[in-house]
């Protein structure tokens, strides 16, 4: 048992020493040809540098959106004028590109592109578009921005006057419906200070009644409380009548006044309930008109802006992944001349 336990020793010190060998022998390689991976990285680097500092530079144009509002529901929700992703598709489908070309050869706006391409992006949680352009013109790529907000703009415009012409519609129609109603108010306001006047001139007239027959009553007291031998019954008849008579005007008088004041009050409450409608259609029509001041086209959050750092070429970036490339591929190449140089010449293979 000892033995075997020797024997596995050694094979493990063996093991490691291979792999100390092979380890060394990697460094040998390297330290051997050392010069060329330096020199083979650097002149990758400088090469990277050169192609990059040469590049054409690519500016960024961004421009930010948001969908206009159409309507607020009771509850709060929002009804855009379109979604993001239509928005999206509107642009990405090319739609405005040719008259956006058509209007940089209208103003003779430098090299034309033959193709319009953005990139367009709809941030998580947001109701936002970001719209970007790629251009080597900065100038130009800030006219290009402007030239598709205006298409677009323009391009839900006629949306936005049919919703707000609807609104208008209603507003028109409980206008016209509050001024007939005024109509109808000051008519009624009218009969009631007739119906007031019609009112005072019974009263009167009833006063003077009451105090014609208050006279009539006295006289005819006065006569009955003559002491004569002989009676005239005509001048009591006549007196009778003529009190009865004005009774009865009196009572009539009085219904008169009565009926006269409950159609005054009807009418009141008729003048009442008109107000109160027009106040209702008030209501309705400021609701309306906040529908309507809702309404918006798209909405430019942020203008197209420039930025001032171009976003291509990358020296930096360009010269470390050239001078990380450069460095793996001088290595691989320098144990491949290693391997080439031993099979040339196999008695270095010995030595």
């Amino acid at each position: 048992m000892n033995e075997d336990h020797q024997t596995q020793r050694d094979l493990r010190r063996i093991d490691n020493f291979d792999d100390e060998i092979e380890l060394i022998d990697i460094l040998r390689v390297i330290w051997k040809w050392k010069y060329l991976i330096l020199v083979g990285t650097i002149v990758c680097g400088l090469i990277a540098a050169l192609i990059s500092f040469n590049m054409r530079k690519i500016y960024s144009i961004d421009m930010i959106l948001m969908p206009g509002i159409l309507n607020v529901g009771e509850r709060g929700d929002k009804v855009y004028i379109d979604s993001q992703q239509n928005i999206k598709d509107l642009i990405d489908s090319g739609i405005f590109n040719n008259d956006i070309l058509n209007y940089l050869k209208e103003i003779k706006m430098g090299n034309i592109p033959k193709k319009l391409t953005f990139e367009v992006t709809i941030p998580l949680n947001s109701n936002m578009i970001k719209i970007k352009y790629d251009t080597d013109d900065i100038k130009q790529g800030m006219v290009i921005q402007s030239r598709l907000s205006q298409l677009l703009l323009e391009h839900y415009s006629n949306m936005v006057t049919y919703f707000k012409s609807e609104y208008d519609i209603k507003l028109k129609s409980l206008k016209s419906e509050i001024e007939y109603i005024n109509a109808t108010i000051q008519s009624k306001q009218r009969n009631v200070k007739n119906l007031e006047k019609r009112i005072d001139e019974l009263n009167a007239e009833a006063k003077l009644i009451k105090k014609n027959t208050a006279g009539l009553i006295r006289d005819r007291n006065k006569l009955l409380s003559e002491n004569t031998k002989e009676r005239n019954v005509l001048p009591d008849l006549v007196y009778s009548n003529t009190i009865q008579q004005n009774l009865q005007l009196s009572n009539n008088y009085q219904n008169d006044i009565n009926n006269y004041r409950q159609q005054k009050e009807n009418e009141l409450q008729d003048i009442e309930k008109a107000e109160n409608d027009i106040t209702r259609r008030l209501n309705e029509g400021k609701k309306i008109q906040n529908k309507k001041n809702y309404i918006q086209n798209l909405q430019i959050l942020q203008p197209q802006s420039k930025n001032l750092i171009p976003i291509k070429p990358k020296p930096r970036l360009n010269i470390l992944l050239a001078l990380s490339a450069g460095f793996i591929f001088f290595i691989f190449l320098s144990f491949l001349l290693e391997y080439l140089s031993k099979h040339k010449n196999p008695k270095n293979d010995k030595l």
